[in-house]
């Protein structure tokens, strides 16, 4: 879909910002521009407008800059979406949960404010632009290194307890969320299938890997369809897609981190923490943090949880750490199959045939599926990954 201005009625804006200021506002002008260029979001389309108005009450002129997401208008994506609920998911977490998660610490900011959401025709999400307060996205290709790791799982550890206050309240109110990134789907099974024998593929012609390729070659498919299914003892509302481009980054005069906020919510899901640990590893994590710190990123994660269990009075009980451990390893198939399906997207280059169309119908030479599977960042990262996967024995039958 095309940037239009006349993509949004007239008085678009005009309700969205004087219900915001609870003011009468005029509207002087708007200005709208791409916040990613195509290829660089697969499945949705993000647009900034910078909106110019006044209040009939005050004599200057301002300019507010939102965040416009809608998915994208192709047959693949509203087929997922049809499959998953992508967009009924992410209205729920904007309009019902994170409302909720705000009131329980107005001064704890999980994500950005919501200005406007719908499922009518539209389907539309307006938020806050986090850029206009100085947040930005890191580098996808090189990963997070250990400092970003560490403030962006701590959020995580707050957002995965405060859930479980709206849980122990209302059960029935993450009964939506029942679906994440590796549900099976028939179009997720499409793109896994290709997503599978890429890294079977990979590993054959990189000496370094070819030891795991029979490992690969015999694993039950099927056990990494059942990553999103609620564990029978601890359970949490996952992020669902918690990598680095989901991560925004606010840093102080020194350049040093100082608060981390998320964005896109279309696949959260009730269930183990593990999900978002194990798939964060696998797609975001930097080479050094991947081969030396993944302990510490788990001890850090637990003891952010345990910590904000108390302080918000959750009655459910936080497994010890010798059990969070133990789970962790018995859970790493998730990082594996998140390797498998997220990694190659994530570490691909920008090239203007980046598209899940393309990766799903080309598998040529010189073809985005081609370069997903081949660049050296993607092998980089599984020559790091599998060895790990390997010794918490995802691949024993």
């Amino acid at each position: 879909m095309s940037i239009a201005q006349d993509d949004f009625p007239k008085n678009f804006f005009k309700d969205i910002l004087q219900k915001h200021f609870q003011n009468d506002v005029d509207i002087l002008g708007s200005k709208v521009s791409y916040v990613v260029p195509p290829g660089e979001n697969y499945t949705c389309e993000l647009l900034r407008i910078v909106v110019k108005f006044s209040q009939s009450n005050k004599n200057s002129v301002r300019s507010l800059s939102l965040i416009v997401k809608r998915l994208v208008q192709n047959e693949l994506v509203l087929q997922f979406n049809k499959e998953m609920g992508l967009f009924s998911c992410e209205f729920g977490i904007y309009s019902k949960i994170l409302p909720m998660m705000e009131k329980l610490a107005p001064k704890k900011k999980v994500a950005s404010k919501t200005y406007y959401a719908s499922t009518d025709l539209e389907q539309m999400i307006v938020i806050e632009d986090l850029s206009a307060l100085n947040y930005k996205m890191a580098n996808r290709q090189e990963g997070l290194n250990l400092e970003h790791c560490l403030f962006a799982i701590e959020k995580l550890a707050y957002f995965h307890a405060s859930s479980l206050v709206l849980y122990e309240k209302n059960p029935k109110i993450m009964d939506q969320f029942n679906k994440g990134m590796l549900s099976k789907s028939p179009t997720f099974d499409s793109f896994f299938t290709i997503a599978f024998e890429g890294t079977l593929n990979a590993c054959k012609r990189t000496p370094s890997l070819q030891k795991y390729y029979k490992k690969i070659s015999e694993i039950v498919r099927e056990k990494l369809y059942t990553s999103t299914q609620r564990d029978p003892k601890f359970n949490v509302l996952n992020h669902g897609d918690f990598w680095c481009n989901n991560l925004m980054f606010q840093y102080d005069a020194d350049g040093a981190v100082k608060d981390v906020l998320f964005v896109d919510f279309q696949v959260s899901v009730f269930t183990s923490p593990f999900y978002d640990l194990h798939y964060f590893i696998a797609t975001s994590t930097n080479l050094m943090v991947k081969e030396k710190h993944i302990n510490d990123i788990l001890h850090h994660y637990y003891d952010a949880l345990v910590k904000n269990v108390k302080i918000l009075e959750v009655k459910t009980c936080v497994p010890d750490w010798k059990d969070f451990q133990k789970e962790f390893c018995n859970k790493a198939y998730i990082g594996f199959a998140s390797m498998c399906v997220g990694l190659p997207l994530i570490k691909a280059s920008k090239r203007s045939d980046a598209s899940v169309v393309n990766l799903l119908e080309n598998g040529e030479e010189g073809s985005f599926r081609h370069h997903c599977f081949t660049n050296s960042n993607y092998i980089s990262a599984i020559e790091s990954l599998l060895p790990i996967y390997d010794s918490f024995g995802v691949f024993n039958s």
